[in-house]
């Protein structure tokens, strides 16, 4: 009796024994899984302070303009001497829930032999930081189809609306003034003059003389800036005529870069060799007999009757202009986000 009695308490102890171990294990279980857990929520709300930043940069004024777009036109004006890209900095009140990492990188990257752009923000949430890395589209993809002359009645139809899109919005929102445009270019802003005339003045200078029937003696501008951003307007129905080159001055070359937006009809009067951008709203474009032209760049025109024009073998399209001057523009920039993963 007294054995049976010592076997019973050896299996007693023996049963307690498991049963300690089993509850250790299960608390030990119980708090790997609140572990894994709270780290499961930190990595995701870190990733999340990560994704906001980016999305702040791209949507919020005070971001995109006041930081990302001034950091692009530094970068695409001084191409293919451009710097790298300085970091954006969130203010303190955007910032959550105890993060106090202010920075996200800013990278310029080729892809495709187009510019892309790339952003890196990084987050800490209770200690557990994540960096994401954003790969964006920049620029509008119809401005990047290597096409010299885009005209909306032309383009392949899946476009076209957006081509029409694209010249309203410029159309409506083009301006000298507030594109951080620098001082070097030159830029001049007319509205419902019925001639203008761009010509060489002698001495590396250029001369722009504007008409109107009401006029005795012409508006006029001298000027010696090689890059150049005009902007000629029209609010009735008579249109604007534009001249490069007077027919009463000797043909001398006329050598320029930038932007010419018309809302009417341009005449190239003289050799003329552009890198650059030109856009023609409601008009058409007309090139003098043996008149020579270059131009570099891109050309958005629509209602052109003109094929000559169209079918210039010297027009050519070019990225580096296209990038260059199509910074100052409404719409050419039309960020799209492509990649976000952690990095």
């Amino acid at each position: 009796m007294k054995a049976r009695c010592g076997f019973i308490s050896v299996v007693c102890l023996i049963v307690m024994c498991v049963l300690m171990v089993m509850v250790l294990y299960l608390e030990y279980i119980t708090g790997l899984e609140n572990l894994i857990l709270n780290s499961a929520i930190n990595n995701i709300q870190s990733y999340y302070l990560s994704e906001g930043k980016i999305y702040m940069i791209l949507n919020e004024d005070k971001y995109y303009h006041n930081q990302l777009y001034p950091i692009l036109v530094e970068y695409f004006k001084t191409m293919p001497y451009s710097k790298p890209p300085r970091d954006i900095i969130i203010e303190k009140e955007d910032l959550d829930l105890g993060d106090r990492l202010d920075k996200v990188v800013v990278d310029i990257i080729d892809r495709e032999n187009k510019k892309d752009l790339r952003l890196r923000a990084k987050s800490n949430f209770n200690g557990l930081k994540t960096i994401l890395k954003s790969d964006i589209k920049l620029f509008n993809e119809v401005v990047e189809m290597e096409i010299p002359v885009l005209d909306t009645d032309s383009i392949e139809t899946r476009y076209k609306e957006k081509l029409k899109d694209l010249l309203l919005n410029i159309s409506n929102k083009i301006n000298i003034k507030n594109c951080s445009k620098p001082n070097n270019i030159y830029g001049i802003d007319l509205l419902d003059f019925n001639n203008i005339v761009l010509d060489n003045e002698g001495n590396d200078n250029f001369k722009i003389s504007a008409f109107r029937d009401t006029m005795l003696v012409p508006y006029t501008e001298i000027f010696n800036d090689k890059e150049i951003f005009i902007i000629l307007r029209s609010s009735n129905d008579h249109p604007t005529n534009f001249f490069v080159g007077s027919t009463h001055t000797p043909n001398q070359l006329i050598k320029l870069s930038g932007i010419i937006y018309v809302e009417g009809n341009i005449t190239i009067s003289k050799d003329f060799q552009f890198n650059g951008i030109i856009i023609v709203k409601n008009g058409d474009i007309k090139i003098d007999y043996d008149v020579k032209i270059d131009i570099k760049g891109l050309s958005i025109v629509q209602n052109i009757t003109n094929n000559d024009f169209l079918e210039n073998p010297n027009m050519f399209y070019s990225r580096h202009f296209v990038y260059k001057y199509g910074i100052y523009l409404p719409g050419f920039i039309e960020t799209k986000i492509n990649l976000i993963k952690i990095d």
